[in-house]
């Protein structure tokens, strides 16, 4: 991190003098956020690995609309960048916890990656009676450097000015480190995955859904041994099957709601690369339960009544639903009271839609970017909601901006009332 301040000062310095021999006199802030600097900040990130990645991460889908663009663009790169370890350091880590004779219980084990993220890697194997696994091994040191790995990198980012000043992120940096552990900790994994499987057991979309199972035998705290599901990335499918987005799309929304309203039990991140589709079948593949949140059915309850006000542009209604679930800091006495009304409603456009709604000729993201940025240019305006609500929040907006990019066409309405009233 030193390292990394240095050199960001450097480049500040270089640029700025590029300029004045020019007779141009940039700010400090226009210095700071440059492209260079904005992806050497992005690469130490992925680098570092852990908490500081899962935490550039949280802060690009979470703070996106506060951020200066060129750090939300950076930082959005870290949804799928990731670096992996060196070999002898994997083959430490398996023998400290299978022991040395590990590879006598596969009849294969690839060394390369399939899959590489913030906090671990994957690799396939297959068992000596030809299960095929898929083997999820976390970096070493990950659990235990959580903490100051998080400080280190607000620390940089308000120190180099990569953060507005006014912006409070407190609120959603401790509950980053309280998700982070749970997710470093692989045997609470393992029990949200078995504890989902059973409970969307019960619900009709589940006929279409496909999860790992989970092999207890071969699994610690920092390695996780499940099943290998043979899929494609969701990303990857949507471009090469345009015509199947909507169902798609229209599968990931129905879930969504599920989770909310009759499980009050969400795995909360959007990242395309936690959903894959079986191609034979077409069914969705969840990979990743890592950041599952249990919702307090009270705020469920609060929260639906939310979004039926906003469905029927009901603002007082909406107002004081908002007021309960913590949105407002001190009351609704606040500057900011309309526009989070006004974004709230917006986002329940797709509900209130009675006709199947086009995500793809829809500008509702822009309108709530814009209201958003409005709220964020004034700091005493801004307050950050309630954990639970920025969780809930990080999973629609991802699975609406996933919507809008591959033009799925859905009705939203007709998947709420349905689930709305079980």
């Amino acid at each position: 991190m030193g390292g990394l301040a240095t050199k960001l000062a450097g480049n500040v310095l270089k640029e700025g003098s590029k300029s004045w021999i020019k007779g141009e006199s940039p700010s400090l802030n226009e210095l700071v956020l440059t492209p260079k600097n904005m992806s050497d900040v992005a690469d130490k990130l992925a680098r570092m690995r852990g908490a500081a990645m899962k935490l550039g991460q949280l802060l690009s889908m979470d703070a996106g609309t506060l951020l200066p663009p060129e750090l939300a663009a950076v930082l959005s790169r870290l949804q799928s960048q990731g670096v992996i370890m060196p070999k002898t350091q994997l083959i430490n880590t398996l023998e400290s916890s299978w022991g040395s004779d590990w590879m006598d219980q596969f009849n294969y084990f690839s060394f390369d990656p399939i899959a590489a993220a913030s906090i671990g890697q994957v690799h396939k194997a297959r068992t000596l009676d030809d299960q095929e696994l898929a083997v999820k091994i976390q970096y070493p040191g990950v659990a235990q450097s959580i903490d100051s790995d998080i400080d280190n990198v607000i620390s940089l980012l308000k120190l180099s000015g990569l953060l507005p000043k006014g912006l409070d992120i407190d609120d959603l940096v401790d509950e980053a480190r309280r998700q982070l552990h749970l997710e470093a900790d692989y045997l609470t994994e393992a029990n949200h995955l078995q504890d989902f499987a059973n409970k969307i057991s019960n619900f009709s979309v589940n006929k279409d859904l496909l999860m790992p199972t989970y092999f207890a035998e071969l699994s610690e705290n920092n390695i996780m041994a499940m099943n290998f599901l043979d899929g494609v990335g969701i990303e990857e499918w949507l471009k090469g099957h345009p015509e199947d987005s909507s169902r798609i799309m229209g599968l990931m929304l129905e879930l969504f709601f599920t989770e909310l309203l009759q499980l009050n039990l969400m795995q909360t991140d959007p990242n395309p690369a936690n959903f894959h589709v079986e191609p034979d079948t077409g069914k969705l593949i969840l990979l990743d339960f890592g950041a599952v949140r249990q919702f307090d059915p009270l705020f469920v309850g609060r929260y639906k009544q939310a979004i039926d006000h906003a469905i029927n542009q009901n603002r007082a209604g909406l107002e004081v639903a908002l007021e309960v679930l913590g949105f407002f800091k001190n009351g609704t006495d606040v500057a900011n009271k309309a526009a989070v009304i006004d974004i709230f409603t917006i986002a329940a456009e797709p509900l209130r839609s009675e006709l199947p709604y086009h995500f793809g000729n829809s500008d509702i993201a822009k309108r709530i970017h814009k209201i958003g940025m409005s709220v964020s240019k004034d700091p005493d305006a801004w307050h950050t909601p309630p954990a639970d609500v920025l969780f809930l929040h990080r999973k629609m907006a991802g699975l609406y901006l996933m919507a809008a990019k591959h033009n799925a066409v859905i009705d939203t309405r007709s998947i709420y009332q349905k689930l709305a009233v079980l």
